[in-house]
């Protein structure tokens, strides 16, 4: 019997059960930072990083209804995020500041909630015609009194929401006059906060039916927003990440 001692060849000792797996090359931020930007309500960020389970989660509930979307590009922005290995991604310090210029510029940009500032208009003096003269001999034509201009329509608080954190309101009626949303997000100027604001028709589940912002940010900011709302019942609904306070407020012209 000859004994001979074994030799394991490269490939045998390349793919040995006990030797690590390789990480492989770092993912892209631009490309992470792009996929969550425009495709992140679909989950592709995650699968492009490897984390299919909570990309298919991301996916099923389209993107946690725009919060996680929020969330995801956060992160990446602030260099937060990692492959499913852990390896950070790839080109961070050298593109973060263009990123972080185009997302909040889209933001700003696309946002559905551009500020709009209502003002009313003076009524206009109407011009008199002069009487013509009256014949000698006859009585003067009594004058039409003239009516009094009507008051002036003001603003009627409706409903008001505050916190510093995700909430809701109670539901309120909208008559369909003209209708307003006045807002102040507070905050460090220079933190990375995301806002939205979402005002949803009675009976309405944002987690189920989804929902378009009034309003999006992604800095504290304050302004006041025209909204164009049928008659019928209302409720606010507030995401906010990363602000100190928060108000909200739906005023009525009457």
């Amino acid at each position: 019997m000859t004994n001979e001692m074994y030799s394991p060849t490269p490939e045998q000792v390349l793919n040995h059960p006990g030797k690590p797996a390789a990480q492989g090359q770092p993912k892209s931020f631009v490309a992470a930072w792009l996929l969550s930007l425009f495709l992140g309500f679909f989950g592709v960020d995650r699968f492009y990083l490897g984390k299919v389970g909570t990309g298919l989660l991301k996916l099923f509930t389209l993107g946690g209804v725009g919060v996680w979307v929020l969330v995801d590009l956060v992160i990446i922005l602030a260099g937060k995020q990692t492959d499913k290995a852990g390896n950070p991604l790839a080109g961070y310090a050298k593109n973060k500041v263009v990123a972080i210029v185009v997302t909040v510029a889209l933001l700003l940009v696309g946002g559905i909630g551009n500020a709009v500032k209502s003002s009313g208009s003076a009524p206009v003096a109407e011009v008199g015609v002069e009487a013509p003269a009256q014949p000698a001999g006859e009585a003067p034509a009594v004058e039409q009194a003239v009516e009094a201009p009507a008051a002036e329509a003001a603003w009627v608080e409706v409903a008001a929401l505050s916190g510093t954190a995700d909430q809701a309101s109670q539901v309120f009626a909208l008559s369909g006059k003209e209708t307003r949303l006045v807002y102040e997000f507070n905050g460090p100027a220079e933190a990375l906060a995301v806002g939205a604001i979402y005002l949803e028709k009675e009976g309405t589940d944002i987690m189920v039916d989804g929902g378009i912002p009034v309003v999006m940010m992604s800095k504290p900011e304050s302004n006041t927003t025209a909204l164009h709302k049928n008659a019928g019942n209302y409720f606010l609904d507030v995401k906010a990440a990363n602000f100190e306070s928060w108000t909200v407020r739906i005023e009525e012209k009457q």
